[in-house]
This record gives C-alpha cells, structure tokens and sequence, in this order.
C-alpha cells in the first residue's frame, strides 16, 4: 500500500493548518448557532482513500456523510463523516431538538446538517486557500446516510478513481452540553495533492 512520508517540519506545518482551519470553523459556527463551539484536532494527516472507512470506525459502522465538490484553482472532493448519534447531536445544535437513542435523521435535521456543512466546508476551504494560494469554492453539498464502506465506494465510483489520498483533520466539537467527533476529510486529485505537499514543504 503506498503512504505518504512527512519530515517533522511538513507534519508541524499540517498541525498549523489544522488548528487554523478548526479555528476558523469553530468561529463560524459559534456565529450560526449563536452560542461558544469549540474544535480542536487531534489528528491530521494524509491516509490512503481506501483507509477512510477503518478511520470513521469500520466499514460497516452507520455513518451520515456530507459530501460536497469543490470547484476553483484545485479541484477536490471534501467528505465530513459524522456516527449518526454525532451527526443527531451536531443538528440539535442548531433545531434544539431532544437526541435519543432511538432518534433518526429527518429532513429538518437533514436540512441543518446541510447548513452546518456549508458553513464548516468555507471555513475549512478558506483556511486552506490561504496556505495554498489558490481559490477554493465548495458547492452544495449532499447528505449520505450509509455504512462508511459504501459510502467510500460510492466516492471511489464518483471519482473514477483518481484520488489515491485523502487529507484527514479530525475535529471533535465541544459545547457547554455536547462533545462529538467529526472527520473532515479533502480528497485531491494528484496534481492537487502535489501541490498541498509543495506547500508544506516551504
């Protein structure tokens, strides 16, 4: 399996684009919600794309996906993956619905993690446009509620291919009454991910 090797400086410059980035996201959503979110990253770094379902819990983990293209000077593919529990908490965020065990996704809580992915997607994509000089615009994004297995393949097939790696930030979200894990992952093509590499080699 290929892997992508970093020196200790490139993996310091990846830790400054993830704090940035999760700054930049927990500012914006603070805002929307009207009330202090917190993100801090645990982990970044680069994965092959066919890890991506080990990393949000397995293949066949129930997973609610935002999937969303990103369009401009470096054409990408951006997923946030969120466990359906996560996903109900991060939408009750914003409707202050009651999440139970028992609670499944309806088309208001659809509607809002839409809207918080809009939101996150700019931060994150603003963070980045600034390390990479490069325009990035994210479109409207789609709302997947599938096993992360499927939900890779699906991805795989929409690509046709072309990505061999995804950069992963995992973010955990924290509020006064919530703490959840979400996974935002940017899947580049290679000319791309050349260049993320180019920039963090400065």
């Amino acid at each position: 399996m290929e892997e992508i090797s970093l020196t200790d400086s490139q993996t310091d410059a990846l830790k400054e684009i993830g704090n940035i980035c999760s700054g930049n996201a927990a500012t914006a959503l603070s805002q929307l919600l009207n009330r202090r979110i917190s993100i801090v990253v645990p982990r970044i770094h680069f994965i092959p794309i066919e890890d991506v379902p080990v990393a949000v819990g397995g293949p066949d983990r129930l997973v609610v996906g935002l999937f969303l293209r990103v369009l401009g000077d470096l054409p990408s593919t951006i997923l946030f993956v969120f466990s359906q529990k996560d996903a109900l908490s991060l939408a009750s965020l914003m409707t202050s619905k009651q999440v139970s065990s028992a609670s499944v996704i309806t088309e208001l809580d659809r509607s809002a993690l839409k809207e918080i992915g809009v939101i996150l997607a700019n931060a994150y994509l603003g963070s980045l446009s600034s390390f990479v000089g490069m325009g990035l615009v994210p479109c409207v994004p789609e709302l997947i509620v599938d096993m992360a297995g499927a939900m890779v393949d699906f991805l795989l097939i929409e690509l046709s291919c072309v990505s061999k790696f995804a950069l992963l930030i995992e973010s955990r979200f924290q509020e006064v009454s919530t703490s959840l894990i979400g996974h935002f992952f940017l899947i580049p093509n290679a000319a791309g991910l050349e260049v993320i590499l180019k920039t963090i080699t400065k």
